[in-house]
């Protein structure tokens, strides 16, 4: 199976879903910053980036598995990850390496990694014919270090009713101007913001993303669909999504779930193992 530290590029002109004018923080209307993609100070940023060769036209950090490594994290603004920003995030200079190199994700070791690579493919192909059929691929940020264009870096705007984050976040930025932040989120960043989601629960580690993609797969999973639907046992919520999510393309999670059960059981013994959540 194809495994590669890297998924497809996201390119610049991918749908962006702009703030809105107002946010709920525990039931209060809170004023929204502007998206950082309607900054023409960070529009001005991303094209000297791409202009120094910093960034890619899709604007990622340039390099590839196969040419054995990559540049300096930045993200598609041109914004250069600082010594602070490690120290904030708890990352060391030896796990940038490793995922310049390809070798670990954020948030794992090569020794991890590995094991963790091997485990999946038990799972996924431990008696399959064509191991060819299934590509993976790790996305968002412990892939990439970023989050994607989605998600914009936080502000003290944005943070108004979160006192907690908004001293972290202070403390982490210090006097630096907007301009000169990050446009989008780090890996990690929000957890150890302290921050809130809209229910007022924290946030926790970011995700471990998996991008599996095997027309077997959905085949097998396409069956177990039916039979669950013949059967009377797909939730309102399931039958509501569909078996392909509208939006992302993604196969219903409960067909994945009940057709590939070792998947799943691999998801959860990772997850416990590096203490964050495993999305395949």
């Amino acid at each position: 199976a194809a495994l590669v530290l890297s998924g497809p590029a996201v390119a610049p002109t991918a749908a962006v879903t702009s703030r809105p004018v107002t946010a709920s923080v525990h039931g209060q209307a809170v004023l929204a910053a502007p998206s950082a993609d309607e900054d023409p100070g960070f529009l001005k940023r991303r094209q000297k980036a791409q202009a120094d060769g910093l960034i890619d036209a899709d604007g990622r950090v340039p390099g590839s598995q196969s040419e054995g490594g990559r540049a300096w994290p930045v993200d598609d603004t041109g914004y250069r990850i600082q010594p602070r920003d490690l120290e904030f995030l708890g990352l060391t200079q030896q796990q940038v390496r490793w995922w310049r190199h390809y070798r670990a994700p954020l948030g794992t070791t090569p020794h991890q990694f590995k094991r963790m690579s091997a485990s999946l493919f038990r799972a996924l192909c431990s008696a399959c014919e064509r191991p060819q059929d299934y590509d993976v691929r790790l996305q968002g940020s412990w892939a990439f270090f970023f989050s994607g264009r989605h998600k914009d870096f936080p502000t003290e705007r944005s943070l108004a009713g979160q006192p907690v984050a908004l001293a972290r976040l202070q403390e982490w930025m210090g006097s630096t101007p907007p301009a000169e932040r990050p446009a989008r989120r780090p890996f990690d960043s929000l957890h150890k913001l302290g921050m809130l989601d809209e229910t007022g629960k924290p946030y926790g580690p970011s995700d471990g993303d998996f991008q599996i993609s095997s027309d077997v797969m959905v085949a097998e999973a396409r069956a177990k669909w039916d039979e669950l639907k013949s059967a009377g046992k797909l939730s309102d919520e399931d039958l509501r999504k569909g078996f392909i999510h509208q939006k992302f393309s993604f196969v219903n999670r409960t067909a994945v779930q009940e057709a590939f059960p070792d998947l799943e059981k691999w998801s959860i013994v990772w997850e416990e193992r590096l203490g964050r959540p495993i999305a395949p």
